[in-house]
Parts: C-alpha cells; structure tokens; sequence
C-alpha cells in the first residue's frame, strides 16, 4: 500500500540528488574528464531520464561507470542507483551502491547511505531505513540534508508515525529556497497522510502547523468527489488561514480540478450593488453578462452574483468558493480588495480595483481596473512621442490630484522629459488666473510692466510675455466641469498654443458637440468610445438603445469595465488568448504580478466632441531615425 506514495515521492527533488552527486566529484586524484564519446552517452542519458525512460537512463550510466574510475565511477553508479530505484529495481540499485561504495569520496559515501535507506524504504523495512539515516552527522550540506529529509518523512509515515513524519517534513520545508521544491514538498505531506491509516487517529501535536496538517488527513484519504473536495479544504482554509499549505497545496489541488476545462462552469460576480457605488456595479454587472451572452461557450456557465454591501467583501468571497466558484470577479472597490487578497489562492481571481500593499500576490490572483495611472502613463508616452521634452503641470490641492501630478512626473521624467514647474488650485473656489501666472511666469512679466511704469511715472500699453520653454502642460485629475472653466482660462493666459493634456474624466460621454470650450485638450480615451469599426458601433448603438442614461453618462466606461472583466476571465482561465488582449478599454496587457494594464489611444476636442487621434511614431522616427 505504501509503495505507491513512495513512488510519488521519488519524483520529488530529483535536481537536488543530481547536483549533490555532481558537486561531489571533487577528488582530483580520480577525476577523470569526458571524452567527447562519454560526454555523448551523458547526454543520452539525460534525454532518456527526462522522457520518462529510466531504465534506459541507467543502463547508458552503468555503461559510463564502466569508462570511469574513482569518484567519477562512483557517481554514475549512483546516477545509475537513483534511477533503478524509480523504476523499483531495488536489487540493481543496491548492486550499485556496493560498487560505488569502494571509490566514493566523503559527501559520496553520505548519499550512498541516503539511497540505502531509500531502498529499504521501498522494502517495508523502515526501522532499518531510519537507523541508516541516524547515523548520518548532525551537519549536512544543505542538499543532502534535504534529501535525508524527505526519506526520513517517507520512512516515519511507513512506520505508522505520521506526527513525526509531518514534523520531519515540516522542518525540510525550512531548507527550500524556491515555490515549486515547496510545493513538491507540501505534495510529499499529502501524499503521505494519504497513504498513512494511523494520520487518521492522530492525537495533536501541540504545534499549529503540524496540526493543521493532521487536520487534513481525513481528506486526504477519502480522495472524495470534486464538489466534495473543495468544500473539505475550504472548510479546512477557514481554520488555518496562516497554515503554509492554505496558499500553496490548496490552490495546487483545487487547480488539477480544472485540468480538463477551458471555461469556467460557474463564476461568482462580487459587487456592491447595495452601495453609493450602486449605479457603477449594476453597470459593471450588465457589461458582464451581456459580453457573456454573446458568447457561446460562455452561455453554458453559471453566474452568480454577490452583494458585497450587504454581506462584506471578505463574507461574500468566502461563500463564493464554498458555492463551487470555478472563477471569482471581484470585488470592486479598493479596501475590499485589500480585505480579500490574505484569502486569496485557492480559486482564481479577477479583483476590479488595486490593492494598495506592497505584498507578493499568491498565483491566479490579477487586478483590473480604470487606473488613472495607466491613463499618466499614456499621457507621458504620447507626449514625448510628440516630441514634448518639457512640461508644467496644474493640480488640484488634493490628495488625488497630488498622487496624479507626482505619477506623471515620474512617467514622464523616466522617458526623457523634464517638468519645469507645476501650480495647486483649488477646485472648490474655480479660480484659476493666479496659478496659471504663476506656472507661465505672466506674474513675473507683470511685475516687470509695473516696475518700469514706477521708474518711467508714466503709464505704458503692456502684453504680458509667457515662458517660452514648455512643450506641454498637463493637468491632473481634471473632471468635466472644472475643464469647461479651466480650458478658456489657458487660452485668456495665451497658452492657447500650447499642447494640453489630461485624464478621461474630462470627458463625459454622450454630450455630442456641445463641449467646444475643451477643444484641443488631448486625454486618454477608451477606444469604442471614439471607434467606427463595427463592433464599437454596434455596442454603442445597443446602449443608446437600451440603456440609454448610461450611454450618455460617466457610466459607460463602467459598462465597458463589465465587457472586458468578461474577456479577461477567458483569457485568464483558458490561457489561450495572446497578449496584449483587445479589449473595450484598452490594450490589455498581464504584467508579471498579475495585474492587468490599459494600453489607450488618445482623443483631442475638436469641435466639441471627442475625436481619435493617430497614434504619434516613436522618438527614433521622430528624429528620422529609420
């Protein structure tokens, strides 16, 4: 019965025994480089092990053995041993290690004690097996030790002692330094509570995390149905939620269930429908179902909503997984996310906003959302490619504005450019002159007209004269309204000329022509706002239909939000789709940590509606650079 876990756990850290042999051919007295026939089989033997062949492997490694002498000779019989061992040649592999044994060096003779304990393992003689490994010294190399490790756990869990097996296993994880050895190694627990009638019976430990796995025994050797198993180790996450394995193993098991599938039979929407946000979540949920129901494959799936107002961000994600969510949207707003991210894992995760701390997300977990910042971004990218080297930047006294102002700094001077100054105003009092002087330097200029009036004492016609050094001005967090007053107030302040940019809110959708005090603002625009290919169109053309308040209202982009969390959890689920995806927003592009970027055209104002301008070349073609 405990053979075939044992099995299982020879696949693990098979790179661990190989460098351990390798890095132990330090004996220059029998070292013996190999000639280029040897250096041949070696590769052979390599490509048979890692097509499954090991029999093949370890023949072409007791050939090489045959070639070799002294340390050498002793590591391909141990090479030779290993894979014997796998294939249960439990007779070849101890003929192996005797010869090995003659002309092995230190290190050599302490692994060749680590296969004979593995060995006798495989044979049920485990109170042998943990003498040989007893004998090993206290002090081992870190490979070694790892792999007397995982026999030690092998062999204690064969002997009807599985605290000690877990604890020994527990105490290996300490020595691994990358996710997968550990996640191998969370596999060998499992693997052994499985196969271990005494794990069932266990009496705690006292210490929490050998506990938390004893507590899984039960499961482990039900092997119960798919529905069955994920309500057990959801049950089991809400006691251990700290456990190791409650990001790690868990979220392994629950993702060999969806192996076989490449859309998600049902997904959970969590929104707060409930909420002052109510207006964005009902747009964000139809976005999402009626992207779902022209989709075929997607018309076989189950979507189930979640209030998160009424029942917590942190309630309504835990019932989702337990109601047998394949894939989780949600939730929307950003203290929710943050609520939700120390239980995230186990089920994959769509979360509509951005968690604000700096923590690594566990795999499977991405975020989405209408990111100002990838709005600067675009700005800043467009700007230089415009040829725009320097900048002023106007922003509203806010916590906001200021985060907004400081991101495009940053944007902007990491691509070359330079802001030469920027001016707060406040957005309550809609007084713009005195910043705008101030950011132009027509203050200076009127200063200069008021000097030379009082030296001359007489009274002078006077044009104040603006800085002539800014390419662009920029003006963060700049709503609809404010831009109407603000827009006008540029041009008074004879900067009419001057490229002026901003972010979507600017723009409310659905106004037709009658926004003629922004032209020649330029702002990041979700492209089927702005889009005559067929598909936009029709999209709007379906809103203006249906919905009419909300394809002329700031609701749309929450629409189109809905539309494209729906493409993305094909896209994320399935695996299929390459990147960037096209989506309603944007460009979406994954990044390495999960999280989901828009890549956005611009729109200027001309004649008071918004219109797509062509995307600027690079500043290589800008310079004539070929």
């Amino acid at each position: 019965m405990y053979r075939a876990m044992v099995r299982k756990i020879e696949l693990a850290l098979v790179a661990l025994v190989t460098a351990l042999v390798v890095a132990a051919c330090t004996s220059e007295q029998a070292v013996r480089r190999p000639s280029g026939d040897a250096a041949s089989l070696e590769r052979r033997a390599e490509a048979e092990e890692q097509g499954g062949d090991f029999g093949a492997a370890a023949q072409l490694h007791r050939t090489l053995a045959e070639r070799s002498s002294g340390t050498e000779k002793a590591r391909h019989l141990l090479e030779a041993a290993r894979l014997d061992i796998r294939i249960d040649n439990l007779a070849g592999a101890a003929a192996e290690l005797d010869q090995a044994a003659a002309v092995a060096d230190a290190d050599q003779a302490m692994l060749i004690s680590v296969l004979q304990a593995d060995i006798a393992v495989h044979r049920n003689q485990t109170d042998a097996a943990l003498a040989r490994l007893a004998g090993l010294p206290k002090q081992l190399p870190p490979a070694l030790l790892t792999e007397a490790d995982r026999v030690r756990g092998a062999a204690l869990f064969a002997a009807g002692r599985p605290v000690d097996a877990v604890r020994a296993l527990v105490e290996r994880e300490t020595w691994l330094d990358s996710a997968p050895a550990i996640l191998a190694n969370q596999r060998l627990i499992w693997d052994g509570l499985a196969a271990s009638p005494a794990a069932q019976t266990a009496k705690p430990s006292g210490d929490p995390i050998v506990d938390g796995w004893l507590a899984l025994a039960p499961t482990a050797a039900a092997h119960p149905s798919d529905e069955e198993l994920r309500r057990r180790l959801l049950d089991w996450r809400r006691r251990y939620a700290d456990h190791p394995a409650a990001t790690g193993l868990l979220a392994e098991l629950l993702r060999g269930q969806r192996e076989n599938q490449t859309f998600p039979s049902q997904i959970a929407l969590l929104l707060p429908l409930g909420s002052p946000q109510r207006v964005a979540a009902v747009a964000i949920r139809d976005g999402f179902l009626a992207e779902r129901f022209s989709d075929a494959q997607g018309r076989e799936s189950t979507i189930r909503v979640y209030d998160t107002a009424s029942l917590g961000a942190q309630q309504a994600y835990s019932r989702a997984q337990l109601d047998g969510a394949d894939f989780i949207v949600g939730p929307l707003l950003a203290p929710d996310v943050e609520q939700i991210v120390p239980g995230a894992g186990a089920v994959p995760t769509l979360a509509l906003n951005y968690a604000t701390a700096q923590t690594e997300f566990p795999a499977g977990f991405y975020q989405f959302g209408l990111s100002t910042e990838d709005e600067v971004q675009t700005v800043a990218e467009q700007a230089i490619r415009r040829g725009a080297r320097t900048a002023v930047a106007l922003y509203p006294t806010s916590a906001r504005g200021i985060r907004i102002l400081n991101s495009f700094r940053a944007d902007f001077e990491a691509l070359g450019g330079r802001v030469l100054a920027d001016a707060g105003y406040d957005p309550a009092a809609q007084e713009f002159s005195g910043p705008i002087e101030t950011l132009l330097n027509l203050d200076r200029s009127q200063q200069r007209r008021t000097r030379l009036a009082a030296n001359l004492g007489v009274s002078l016609a006077f044009e104040p004269r603006r800085r002539q050094d800014v390419d662009m001005i920029f003006v963060a967090d700049l709503d609809h309204q404010t831009g109407l007053l603000l827009a006008p107030a540029l041009r008074f302040h004879y900067a009419g000329d001057i490229p002026t940019f901003a972010t979507s809110e600017v723009y409310v959708p659905g106004r037709g022509s009658g926004d003629s005090d922004l032209d020649g603002i330029y702002f990041p625009v979700s492209p089927w706002l702005v889009d005559t290919a067929p598909d936009s169109l029709a999209l709007r053309r379906s809103l203006e239909t249906y919905w009419p308040q909300r394809a002329r209202s700031d609701v749309i982009r929450f629409y189109g939000l809905g539309v494209d969390a729906y493409r993305l959890v094909r896209a994320l689920y399935g695996r299929a789709e390459s990147w960037p995806l096209e989506g309603v927003s944007g460009n979406l592009v994954l990044d390495s940590s999960g999280r989901i970027h828009r890549e956005m055209p611009l729109a200027q104002f001309r004649g008071g509606r918004p219109v797509a301008v062509e995307t600027a070349p690079s500043p290589e073609r800008l310079a004539g650079t070929p």
